[in-house]
């Protein structure tokens, strides 16, 4: 089951028959009949999955408003959301936000899982064990802090990850002449403004970092700069209605790219699941092609281009440096003074998830500015990876600071620090 498409097929039948059999101890113990069929129809889809990959592992991680299977996003549909929210929900509650599934899964294992539950759901506390034959229970709190941290990160590539698969059959539906529902990218949004607001420090290397092979597809550039936006947008005091609204509006750029600004409204009137945010989104593009045309523009219209200009200087085809990124800024027309001066103290003078030159380490990367926010803290850049986490002490000035990170470093802390 290696395609893409496959997965997710099936991602959503097993999340389906978990819910099932997790709902019906509700009003069943263990051992009664209905609950006895749902696990059996369980552990036939589990096997289904191993009887052809033996080896490998079923990872689903069920989050408030998004769930992966393997590190793939599942598109639930808006029917069935109501269920796996109630699932979510219901194993929270019991201290469960990932399960990870193995070839040795049985009936009895389950069984004993649901037991488990059962006792947590009635005593209000979390499982008391997190391991079965075949089942891993565990935590996955992505707004806390030590332990979690890695679950943050996990979950902030996961969303990205997420993103660039909305988008791409986003822009495919419209090709084809569809309108597609705007529900999953509402859900995505809600969730990354939480995130945002919580690991911001992530977000930007995930944005910053350069793919492998250097290159960046459109695609890509239009996630780095939903993100960035509302991470910039949140800082300067945006609601949360605006900054899903300004998220909602990165996205549907893929839409309406080259509608003329009188044209936004009627081009985005049929995407009526957009609901309540609909006027908000529509105009904050018509701001943002405004901007683009180097009309009179709002401040969302203006942050969404200055952001956008961020995001192609950083994924060009070439490395870009701080100073190429401040002469790009310099370049857009329409973007107030007091906007400008946002964004480049957003960036700071050695930007999170840029490379500068230590004098004693060489090549270092620039981590975070610490949990105070008042000492710069790097990694040293090895050839197989990241050093521990240090306080840059000796920063080379005199060196320019690149955007030449790359995805393929391992971000995780080590176990004496925590991102901040």
């Amino acid at each position: 089951m290696k395609q893409k498409a496959a997965l997710q097929k099936y991602g959503n039948v097993l999340v389906n028959d978990i819910q099932i059999y997790l709902r019906s101890l509700n009003t069943h113990d263990v051992h009664n009949e209905v609950v006895k069929r749902s696990r059996d129809a369980l552990h036939e889809t589990l096997q289904k999955h191993f009887s052809e990959e033996p080896q490998g592992t079923l990872q689903v991680q069920l989050l408030p408003e998004e769930t992966f299977i393997n590190n793939t996003l599942l598109p639930i549909a808006m029917g069935d959301f109501g269920r796996i929210k109630e699932l979510t929900s219901q194993l929270r509650k019991v201290g469960v936000g990932e399960l990870i599934f193995d070839a040795t899964v049985s009936s009895t294992s389950l069984s004993e899982f649901a037991e488990a539950v059962y006792a947590g759901m009635h005593s209000r506390q979390a499982i008391a064990s997190r391991e079965f034959t075949g089942i891993q229970a565990l935590e996955l709190e992505y707004a806390a802090s030590g332990s979690s941290e890695r679950d943050a990160h996990q979950v902030v590539v996961w969303l990205f990850s997420g993103l660039l698969d909305g988008l791409e059959g986003l822009k495919d539906l419209v090709e084809e002449g569809h309108v597609p529902t705007m529900v999953p990218f509402m859900r995505h949004m809600r969730l990354l403004v939480d995130l945002n607001s919580e690991r911001g420090t992530v977000v930007r290397h995930l944005c910053f970092a350069r793919q492998a092979d250097g290159t960046s597809t459109d695609i890509h550039r239009v996630a780095c700069r939903t993100f960035l936006s509302i991470q910039v947008g949140q800082q300067n005091g945006m609601d949360r209605t605006e900054l899903m609204a300004l998220g909602l509006a990165s996205v549907m750029e893929l839409i309406t790219r080259g509608t003329e600004p009188s044209r936004i409204i009627p081009t985005l009137a049929p995407y009526v699941t957009l609901s309540d945010l609909a006027p908000r989104v529509m105009m904050t593009l018509r701001e943002f092609a405004s901007a683009q045309n180097g009309q009179k523009s709002g401040r969302k219209g203006q942050l969404l281009l200055a952001i956008d200009q961020i995001v192609q200087t950083v994924h060009g085809e070439e490395p870009a440096t701080l100073d190429d990124i401040h002469s790009a800024l310099a370049t857009v027309r329409g973007v107030d003074s007091a906007m400008m001066e946002a964004l480049v103290m957003w960036l700071g003078d050695v930007p999170i998830g840029s490379i500068a030159q230590s004098k004693r380490m060489g090549e270092v990367l620039i981590m975070d500015y610490g949990q105070e926010g008042d000492v710069l803290r790097c990694r040293e850049i090895f050839i197989d990876g990241l050093g521990e986490v240090k306080i840059l002490h000796d920063l080379d000035a005199s060196k320019p600071i690149c955007f030449t990170g790359r995805t393929d470093y391992v971000y995780e802390p080590s176990e004496d620090e925590e991102w901040v």
